[in-house]
């Protein structure tokens, strides 16, 4: 459509329309007041005497009743019948106008979410390379644009108003300031993790739930963590400094006990040796068996004896006795080497239930 086909309603009639009011006469007092007049006489109680004129008066009533009826719609139907005609014709005209702006409706919208559209577009490409340019990490672009999709936000040309473009970059900033500000939370958090006394500084995790709070609420929040980490740490230290005390102590023990039962076996051992060597001295001067004859029995005289463990003779338990009766008592206790001694000198050795007797 163009300029000159627009309908102007400020410059050009659209619709014409001549009306003049319904013109209806009747002598309408001639007839009321002859109407009165004839009714007033018969205004009364009727009687016997004024009822046949009653009777006649009353249909000759209703039957202008009924007259002056058919009148009235006659007239109102001569001067109704335009009237309708109007009113279907003004409601085709409404019923056309509607219709056309319906379409144009459906033009209208589609062109705006057509613009609506392309201008999210550019605002999310604009959005885009700002994130970039500055070098924004994922997490932090957070700029919302869903406010500015309006059709206001792009010039005639098609392009983004000035004062769009001005706000998304600012929107964008704040973006940047907020991950410089966490950066320099999280640089900072190991400083001040030291400085606050921990052995090991707090990380991200800790601090989570309010790195993106404001400085204040950081800060004491920030405090707090600290003030719980230092107290589970002491706790923690302290329960390490029992451990390895109680660890020390028991290798401690452990060693005392390994010590004991490796002197003990080197003892055992240097015993087993000596009887060893003794047992074999024994056995190189060991007599030929004498001839099986038949000896008289001579009485032993009982003297002085010593008997006791062989690597200790300050042990040994003196006794006065036959030497036979010694070493059947020390072959009874014979699970180690046994010596017997006279005063001066080692007679035997009783091990294994054998005595072995020097010459």
């Amino acid at each position: 459509m163009s300029a000159a086909e627009k309908l102007e309603y400020q410059d050009v009639d659209l619709i014409s329309v001549d009306s003049a009011p319904a013109k209806i006469s009747v002598n309408y007092e001639e007839v009321r007041t002859e109407l009165e007049r004839r009714l007033e006489k018969y205004d009364v109680v009727v009687t016997a005497d004024t009822l046949p004129d009653a009777k006649k008066l009353r249909a000759e009533l209703n039957k202008m009743a009924k007259e002056f009826d058919k009148r009235r719609r006659d007239a109102v139907e001569a001067v109704s019948g335009p009237i309708r005609v109007f009113e279907d014709q003004m409601k085709s005209l409404a019923s056309l106008s509607k219709d056309g702006g319906a379409k144009l409706d459906v033009q209208i919208k589609k062109f705006e979410a057509e613009t609506l559209a392309e201008i999210e577009k550019q605002l999310m490409d604009a959005r885009g390379a700002e994130w970039e340019k500055l070098g924004i990490q994922g997490e932090f672009r957070q700029a919302s644009i869903d406010d500015l999709v309006k059709l206001g936000a792009a010039t005639k040309a098609g392009n983004l108003s000035g004062s769009t473009v001005n706000e998304l970059k600012s929107r964008v900033q704040a973006d940047k300031q907020l991950q410089q500000q966490t950066e320099m939370r999280l640089l900072h958090l190991e400083n001040q993790s030291y400085k606050a006394g921990l052995s090991a500084p707090l990380t991200r995790a800790h601090v989570e739930t309010f790195l993106f709070a404001d400085d204040d609420e950081y800060e004491q929040r920030l405090a707090s963590v600290m003030d719980a980490e230092l107290k589970r740490e002491e706790v923690a230290q302290e329960q390490m400094r029992k451990k390895l005390e109680a660890d020390h102590q028991r290798q401690l023990r452990e060693a005392e006990a390994q010590a004991s039962r490796d002197q003990e076996a080197r003892e055992a051992g240097e015993r087993m040796q000596q009887a060893e060597a003794a047992r074999a001295e024994l056995q190189q001067h060991k007599p030929e068996p004498a001839p099986e004859l038949e000896p008289e029995p001579v009485p032993e005289a009982a003297q002085m004896y010593a008997y006791g463990p062989l690597l200790d003779p300050r042990s040994a338990t003196k006794t006065t006795d036959t030497r036979e009766n010694v070493e059947t008592i020390a072959a009874k206790n014979s699970n180690e080497p046994v010596g017997i001694w006279v005063p001066g000198q080692l007679i035997a050795i009783v091990y294994g239930g054998e005595v072995f007797r020097k010459q």
